[in-house]
């Protein structure tokens, strides 16, 4: 399951955020309605399908606690963690602490990264300007640049 978009939405009075129907089709229709908020990188909020959360959990769950990186990785990945439902009208309501975490106000940004959903501070999602482009092709030929068209080494 792959996401493409990014949407500018606002926060309500009550502090709900309307989850862009666009988005909403991307999904499965059993998996449009309920979700799993948590700590996202960069200090996002990260908003999973709750059926890919649960996956992405099971296999945290059978990694090496042992390692402290791995106990260290795994508080961080459930602290906090909400399960959301949407409401009728496809509202959520983000929990305060992850407010607080991602300094969410009243513009925000849900953004697709492929297989993930992030929902920025409108003054923290950082666009790419022209002097990117460079950047991305740097970071395309360091990546990629070894493969052929098909993805072939």
């Amino acid at each position: 399951m792959h996401f493409i978009g990014e949407y500018e939405v606002k926060v309500d009075d009550k502090g709900r955020v309307m989850v862009p129907v666009a988005l909403r089709k991307q999904l499965p229709p059993d998996m449009q309605d309920r979700f799993v908020l948590h700590r996202g990188f960069e200090n996002c909020v990260a908003m999973s399908p709750y059926a890919v959360f649960m996956k992405e959990a099971e296999r945290i769950a059978k990694m090496n606690d042992k390692k402290k990186s791995v106990r260290e990785y795994q508080r961080f990945f459930v602290d906090g963690a909400v399960e959301i439902t949407l409401d009728s009208n496809g509202r959520m309501l983000i929990p305060k602490h992850l407010k607080e975490w991602a300094g969410l106000g009243r513009e925000i940004v849900i953004a697709t990264r492929l297989k993930k959903i992030e929902i920025w501070s409108k003054e923290k999602k950082q666009t790419p300007t022209a002097e990117d482009g460079d950047k991305f092709s740097d970071m395309a030929e360091d990546l990629f640049g070894d493969e052929d068209e098909d993805g072939d080494n």
